[in-house]
This record gives structure tokens, C-alpha cells and sequence, in this order.
């Protein structure tokens, strides 16, 4: 993130539109000085304004704060998904709280994005297996398990299989019974916290699947009853794995993505536009222009991204990624990969902003651009930025009426 001063190509069209009248006190008459409407519609390089910066922030969600577990065994893509259940030592009645006896009854159950999720065919099998090494959500990679601590083998060392299931159409959720001792499982998890956690994986076809929830659901015998308790958990402490990890962002303007990544913008109108100056004008009409890359190789958005623009209460630039934000646009800005690939532009109006500015001695302009809601998705897109060649560089587009000279009374 660095400050951004450039000057350069100023793409210029100009409409004048001018009310004419017999009177000469009439509102718009030539023969009044000041009194003629004047609409500019100027397009600008960020090159050519003395103040713009731009930037990608990433990290704001990531795969273990995801709105769902991703799992791939496509042939450019691997992952997996790292899920541990911290069972509890004691269960509370409407009249107590005692501590378990015995689990019986013990199932998983997976839930499904079937509109995201895609397969070539069927069957394909789901399995829980055991890690050999304890997962950190936050931290853990395909190299390693937590930060600092490699895998004994890159994508977890798989050990016992807890349940498997097999998945023979697309369906909302998928029921998976213990393959091992019910009770030792559940009293081991329940003294180490989870134990090391497990992984879902995959054998079958090339297929993606999205998981929106895990139940754990037992029934648990306490001390001193007979009759079961019926519980359900859901994860606590999830992620997923992948391989290749995403790239890191770099200069280009990128929006989505796990980790999520936002654009932030911030620039000072400037003073003059051709022959006119700005300071104090109406403006009736303003917008950031954003030009599409090509298409990431790997993790490129496949189905639209809904965005939305947010007002800055902070420096980014200064305050990192962190940075406080302001209040957002009630409409979102709908990215389809589509258009994406084709080279159509994205507008984001800033007309109150810009309006707002020029009306404030040229103040300072600051808004970002986001993924609504972040992680909803692990594909992303990027734009050209200031460092972009010249065709592919943000331009700022403003339509405006100049302030009079002078006030006829």
C-alpha cells in the first residue's frame, strides 16, 4: 500500500446545454453574465489526478470463518475439510446438570450447497478420517497443521476412518454412522478436547462439494438415569485445506476469494477539468470505472459475486486491514464472470460523495469495495489498478455544471 501521484491522459467530452430567453433577467439568458448552464461530462485516467491511491486488503475472512467447507478432488484442485467437536463432559437437565454415563446412538450428518456443489458422476464416497496431528483452524495449511508445525504427510496424516457414507444422487445432506466404537470415540474426544480432529474426504469422481453444516447428534446416558438425553452439536472448530493455496493478492484490484480481499480507494477531486474548475460545482453524476483482468488460471469466480461499496470512517492506508468502515450502499453491484471475461467494465456511483467534496473546498474521497457477505465464495476476480497499463488503469468519471460567477439578484 503506498501513495499513488500520477499525470497523464485526460479523455474529455463536453455537453453545453444553454436556456435562452427574450427576457434578460430570465433564468439561463445569454445576456446575463454567470447565468448560463454549463454541463461537463469529463472521464479521467487516475493517472492524471495528483492524488490517488488504491489498494487490495486481504484476510478479512478465511477458510475457517468460511460460510461453508470446501472439498475437491478435481484434478487442478485438491482440499479438504478440517472439522473437530469438543464433547462435553456433563449434560444439563430442566433440573440439572450431570455427567455422562455412556454415548449410544452416535451419527454425523452432513448438509449440502447442491447449487454450488458439482459433480461428474456418481457414486462418490464421503469419509471422516482421523488426524494424526492436531489441526489449528486459523492456521492450518496443506503444508501444515498449525503455524510453524508441518504435517507429517502435506494434507494431514490420515489415520483411522471414523464413517463413511456413500453419496449416489445430489442430495441436501448426507447420515454417517461410526465405523468404530461409539462410546470410546465420544470419551476420547470428550478428554482431549476433540482429539487432533478429523478430515472429510473424498473417493470417487472429480467432484466439488460444499458443506453448509455438520451435526453431531448422540444420545447420551447420564449418572444416575436410565434414559437417554438426546443431543445435538454442531462444529465448533472447522476449516479447509487446499492445494495450491490461493495466490496472494499483488497489485491488481481483487474482490473476493478466501482469504476474502476488498478494494479500498481514496483520492482528492481535482481543481480543474479542462478550462473549468470544480471546486463548488453541481455534480450530477460521478463513478469509479473498474476494468477486468483476464481470468485467474485457479480460483476465478464462477457464478456472481454481489458486491457493495462502503464509505471509509478510517484510513486504510494508514490503519491497515482492519479499518474501520462507514455506512454501505443499500444496492449491491452484481459481478457475473461472464461479463467478467468479456471485458465489461464495473461503475460504482460515488455521485454523493464527489458531491459532497466538491462542495467542501476539494475533500478528501475514501470508500471501499467488497464481497457481500465476505466468504460467500471461494472464487474472486481482479481489476486493473494504478500500476495497470494505461488501458486497464480505474477511471473517474464526473458530470457537472460549474458554479456561477456570481448570483443575479
Amino acid at each position: 500500500m503506498s501513495g499513488r501521484g500520477f499525470a497523464g491522459l485526460v479523455t474529455l467530452s463536453l455537453v453545453v446545454a444553454v436556456a435562452c430567453s427574450e427576457d434578460p433577467l430570465s433564468l439561463g439568458s445569454e445576456q446575463v453574465p454567470g447565468a448560463g448552464t454549463e454541463t461537463r461530462d469529463v472521464t479521467i485516467s487516475v493517472s492524471a489526478l495528483t492524488s490517488w491511491r488504491d489498494t487490495t486488503l486481504t484476510g478479512f475472512a478465511r477458510p475457517s470463518t468460511a460460510r461453508f467447507v470446501y472439498i475437491s478432488t478435481e484434478a487442478e484442485v485438491s482440499s479438504r475439510g478440517l472439522v473437530r467437536f469438543n464433547v462435553p463432559d456433563t449434560i444439563r437437565t430442566f433440573v440439572d446438570t450431570l455427567p455422562v454415563a455412556t454415548f449410544e446412538e452416535v451419527e454425523f450428518t452432513l448438509h449440502f450447497d447442491t447449487i454450488r456443489s458439482e459433480f461428474t458422476t456418481f457414486p462418490v464416497t464421503v469419509k471422516l478420517v482421523d488426524l494424526g496431528e492436531r489441526f489449528e483452524p486459523h492456521d492450518a495449511t496443506w503444508q501444515e497443521a498449525a503455524a510453524g508445525v508441518p504435517w507429517t504427510v502435506p494434507g494431514g496424516d490420515l489415520g483411522v476412518e471414523i464413517a463413511s457414507a456413500v453419496l449416489d444422487s445430489v442430495s441436501d445432506n448426507l447420515l454417517m454412522t461410526p465405523a468404530v466404537a461409539e462410546d470410546s470415540l465420544m470419551k476420547a474426544w470428550q478428554r482431549t478436547d476433540g482429539g487432533n480432529g478429523f478430515a472429510l474426504v473424498l473417493e470417487g469422481p472429480e467432484t466439488k462439494l460444499r458443506v453448509t453444516q455438520m451435526d453431531l447428534r448422540y444420545d447420551p446416558i447420564l449418572v444416575g438415569r436410565s434414559l437417554p438425553v438426546p443431543q445435538v452439536q454442531f462444529w465448533e472448530e472447522r476449516a479447509f485445506i487446499l492445494d495450491p493455496p490461493q495466490p496472494p493478492t499483488g497489485t491488481a484490484l481483487r474482490v473476493g476469494g478466501l482469504p476474502a480481499s476488498r478494494i479500498y480507494f481514496e483520492f482528492v477531486p481535482p481543481g480543474d477539468l479542462g478550462e473549468t474548475g470544480l471546486a463548488g460545482a453541481t455534480v450530477s453524476q460521478a463513478e469509479i470505472i473498474l476494468y477486468p483482468l483476464p481470468e485467474p488460471e485457479l480460483y476465478a469466480a464462477e457464478r456472481t459475486i454481489e458486491a457493495r461499496k462502503i464509505s471509509l470512517l478510517g484510513d486504510p492506508f494508514e490503519t491497515g486491514a482492519k479499518t474501520p468502515i462507514g455506512s454501505g450502499d443499500r444496492v449491491t453491484t452484481t459481478l457475473d464472470p461472464a461479463r467478467l471475461r468479456e471485458g465489461e467494465p464495473v461503475r460504482l456511483d460515488i455521485t454523493r460523495l464527489v458531491a459532497r467534496a466538491v462542495q467542501d473546498s476539494l475533500s478528501r474521497v475514501r470508500l471501499g469495495f467488497r464481497a457481500d457477505p465476505d466468504a460467500q465464495a471461494l472464487g474472486y476476480w481482479e481489476f486493473g489498478s494504478a500500476e495497470s497499463p494505461l488501458e486497464l488503469q480505474p477511471r473517474v468519471r464526473i458530470v457537472f455544471s460549474s458554479a456561477p460567477r456570481f448570483t443575479v439578484p
